[in-house]
């Protein structure tokens, strides 16, 4: 077991630590408050800087910074509110032990695809020294590195066909 192995573990028991903290739903409406935040900003941003535009008299790429930040925040504000609201009722019908046990899973499962993203893409290219020794003498390395290659052509073929 190298120090990449150990980085592996910590990051794995991090993320199961704070599912296991915040419960699913708090973790599910966080991580739909960042996509839809994304979405919402992507596709709006531009009607709302034109409005601050004309309303507020900004200068443009203040504008349009101000209108992409305001409705991402907005959007995740508004889930991280939801989940709050949704994990309190959980609580009080006495499924908050449940809810923190799947948030616990979640929370593994966000550390199992990050991890096999980022090491896969750290497979793909020229390495330091120290990274290089680390991946090829790690344990814990390489399922990672073969799950994030499938997650990459699965999702590659998944786009073609749309």
């Amino acid at each position: 077991m190298n120090y990449l192995d150990i980085a592996i573990l910590v990051i794995l028991a991090g993320f199961t630590l704070k599912g296991l903290l915040r419960g699913l739903l708090k973790e599910i409406c966080s991580l739909a408050g960042l996509l839809v935040g994304a979405l919402v900003a992507f596709r709006f941003h531009a009607p709302f800087a034109q409005w601050l535009l004309d309303s507020a008299g900004l200068p443009s790429q203040l504008a349009v910074a101000a209108a992409f930040l305001a409705l991402f925040l907005l959007s995740v504000i508004f889930f991280a509110a939801l989940g709050y609201l949704l994990s309190k009722f959980v609580h009080l019908i006495f499924l908050g032990g449940f809810n923190r046990l799947l948030g616990a899973v979640f929370g593994f499962g966000q550390a199992v695809v990050l991890l096999a993203v980022v090491l896969f893409a750290l497979s793909l290219g020229s390495l330091p020294e120290f990274l290089e020794n680390g991946m090829s003498g790690s344990q814990l390395a390489p399922p990672f590195v073969e799950l994030g290659e499938g997650l990459f052509h699965g999702g590659r073929d998944f786009l073609a066909d749309r």
